[in-house]
């Protein structure tokens, strides 16, 4: 019965320690990717706005892309970043109509200040499931409904942009 003992707490001892190693040694990989998700998710917010040229759709679909593959590494929820691709999609069409509106370099391609607040919500929520991680586990589900209401709300008169949001 004592050997028992004995190898149950080296068992417990080893368990725990290699725990504590993997999640101290795991923090400068966990801040790389953050930093990562960071970086793609600058390179969607340029992709967003519209100056009227063909190859805007694509370069868009590719920084989405790249968004979406580094937020799953830093381990930014599924429902999360699916909504902020999304809402980035509805700032770019309604970029796009604007432009078509007003081809105009300097004022052309703008949006309504109103939809980008209600929808910079999601970027909101990705901040905090990446710098909180732990803390963002409780409320995402919450918030990302509150957001997700609003922002439909808000785009309501615009056909263009909610268009880009109804697939839910």
């Amino acid at each position: 019965m004592a050997d028992l003992v004995g190898l149950l707490q080296i068992l417990g001892a080893g368990s725990v320690g290699g725990l504590v190693t993997q999640y101290v040694s795991a923090g400068p990989e966990r801040r790389q990717a953050r930093a990562a998700a960071r970086s793609a998710m600058s390179a969607l917010e340029e992709a967003v706005w519209s100056e009227g040229r063909q190859e805007e759709w694509a370069k868009l679909r590719s920084a989405q892309h790249a968004f979406e593959a580094a937020a799953l590494i830093a381990g930014v929820p599924q429902e999360v970043s699916d909504w902020y691709v999304k809402t980035r999609a509805a700032i770019y069409m309604e970029s796009r109509r604007s432009w078509e509106q007003y081809p105009d370099p300097e004022y052309g391609g703008g949006v309504n200040v109103k939809y980008l607040r209600a929808l910079n919500e999601a970027t909101a929520l990705v901040y905090e499931a990446l710098w909180h991680p732990h803390r963002s586990k409780l409320l995402w589900r919450r918030r990302l409904k509150a957001a997700r209401a609003r922002g439909r709300a808000v785009v309501a008169d615009s056909s263009v942009a909610l268009r880009a949001l109804e697939d839910d």
